[in-house]
């Protein structure tokens, strides 16, 4: 299962700003193209893209072929065009393939994506998707890389024994190139330039002598990443420190140090983040989302908002509140709208449910949302360093579970509660959702991945009075994370997003499958 080797950003977790519906399967499949589409220098003549595992059955629902393709055009995560993707390509004269492969060896979330370019260069990009829209492209033709699109990169292909290059050298920004042997002694060197190189500086190290072909990849990120070590790594680390300096300095402290970014660039990052957020929740509450199965009417968080404002609901004034804006924002998000992952986009609803619940009972400000949203992301990030943040890797334990947990550190936070306290919200949280199945009818993120961020809203409120009222988990918090990790490794792979397993495998299902499918063909022969 792919991990990250050093703690991560709490932008990895809360983020990325996308269009729907799923992080891992659309966002992630996005970046994939544009990475690819660098290595190629722009836009193919011809892809054939294969999914495998997991992917192979739900790449249509979760729009994964529109996703790679849109990357390869040049379109952001964000982009509205996602959905329309393969037409543009058809527009523009490129052939598409898609072939999907279930394979028991390789990484459920892999993504292959062979090209030829108009000059008629091949090339062959490998990728995963590692969950909450992260990637790591892990060969390139017959050189195994590790790229995650966390820097600017210069790619340099040379024949066998070939120096690097002065040329190569002066832009080089004092970290050496790795350098990597190919069959037959061919190098590939990765160089990370001090600045982005002019088109004229790339040209001349094409021409230098033994160079086989330059490739630019820029950085897919507007904040940066930290290689060295983490001010802490574990929950108990945070903890102590929070006790020495206070919980905000510590997380303030972490973050600097993870994306470089200043307290007052990651304050404003974090409000933009809550702004689509909140926005989500709003905009799902109209109750005209169209969502891309079709298979719900796309109403049912204002149907709740509705029977709470009518006295109908019997869980009190916030509980329901929260529920209604979270199933709002996840469908937007299934009608591929604008959300922000967190920490994915099949748990999109959870903290701004929860959030935005809060404002609105206890009239709170931006300011201290932001806060809230600070304690969650670096609890996602501290579960993420260790434990994958993707269904298809771990089962929804690892994208609801992992939400919940966040979002009742942040309630945690809310209430008054110290370090301590939202370290316990975040462990009895987690660990009353380990073992939770992904198990998605038909392919598309909505059953029943829209209802359980309404379970993980719940069980966030419940875990944080727990807390709040000095109930701790017996259990500590890590090794409630050493727990989820262990659970993700026994669970089949029939119970990790292929549709082959649990409601997936239910008569409603298989019908609704077979439905969605020749929906899907029909849309091939009729619509593009």
């Amino acid at each position: 299962m792919a991990v990250l080797k050093v703690p991560g950003s709490i932008f990895d977790i809360l983020g990325p700003v996308m269009t729907g519906p799923s992080s891992s399967h659309t966002a992630g499949a996005v970046r994939i193209g544009l990475m690819a589409r660098g290595i190629a220098g722009g836009s193919p003549k011809k892809a054939v893209i294969t999914f495998y595992g997991s992917l192979a059955e739900t790449y249509k629902g979760h729009m994964t072929d529109s996703g790679v393709v849109a990357g390869l055009l040049g379109m952001g995560v964000d982009d509205p065009g996602i959905k329309e993707a393969l037409e543009s390509a058809k527009k523009k004269g490129i052939s598409i393939q898609v072939l999907a492969l279930p394979s028991e060896t390789k990484n459920p979330n892999t993504i292959v994506v062979e090209l030829e370019t108009p000059e008629g260069r091949a090339y062959r990009v490998e990728g995963v998707t590692v969950g909450g829209g992260e990637i790591q492209i892990s060969s390139i033709d017959n050189f195994l890389v590790d790229l995650r699109g966390k820097h600017d990169e210069v790619l340099l292909f040379t024949g066998p024994g070939t120096a690097l290059p002065d040329e190569a050298k002066a832009i080089a920004s004092g970290r050496e190139p790795s350098v990597l042997e190919g069959p037959g002694g061919a190098r590939l060197f990765v160089i990370r330039p001090f600045a982005s190189p002019e088109r004229s500086v790339l040209e001349g190290l094409g021409k230098a002598n033994g160079v086989l072909g330059v490739s630019f990849l820029p950085r897919l990120y507007d904040y940066g990443k930290a290689d060295g070590p983490a001010l802490f790594s574990t929950v108990e680390g945070m903890v102590r420190l929070s006790g020495e300096i206070g919980l905000l300095p510590a997380l303030e402290n972490y973050e600097a140090g993870r994306s470089g970014l200043s307290r007052e660039e990651a304050r404003e990052k974090l409000a933009r983040a809550w702004s689509v957020m909140e926005g989500s929740t709003k905009a799902g509450l109209s109750g005209r989302n169209k969502m891309v199965g079709g298979f719900m009417p796309g109403d049912d968080g204002r149907r709740l908002l509705d029977a709470l404002n009518s006295g109908v609901t019997l869980s009190g004034p916030v509980l329901p509140l929260a529920v209604a804006k979270a199933i709002s924002a996840m469908e937007v998000n299934a009608s591929m709208g604008r959300v922000c992952a967190a920490p994915t986009a099949g748990s999109c609803g959870v903290l701004p449910g929860v959030l935005s619940a809060m404002k609105e009972q206890r009239s709170l400000q931006d300011d201290t949302l932001v806060d809230a949203l600070l304690v969650a992301g670096v609890y996602g990030a501290l579960v993420a360093f260790r434990a994958p943040i993707s269904g298809a890797l771990g089962g929804c334990q690892s994208e609801i579970g992992v939400a919940s947990a966040m979002a009742a550190a942040a309630l945690a936070y809310i209430g008054g509660g110290s370090a301590e306290a939202t370290a316990h919200a975040m462990a009895l949280a987690l660990k009353s959702l380990l073992g939770l199945v992904c198990d998605p009818v038909a392919g598309p993120v909505e059953i029943p991945c829209i209802k359980r961020n309404a379970v993980g809203v719940a069980n966030a409120f419940t875990a944080a009075d727990m807390a709040l009222a000095g109930i701790r988990s017996v259990i500590p918090p890590d090794e409630v994370i050493d727990a989820l990790v262990n659970v993700q490794q026994l669970l089949p792979v029939e119970l990790r997003g292929s549709t082959q397993g649990s409601l997936g495998v239910t008569k409603t299902a298989i019908r609704l499958k077979e439905e969605w499918l020749s929906r899907c063909r029909h849309c091939k022969e009729n619509c593009r």
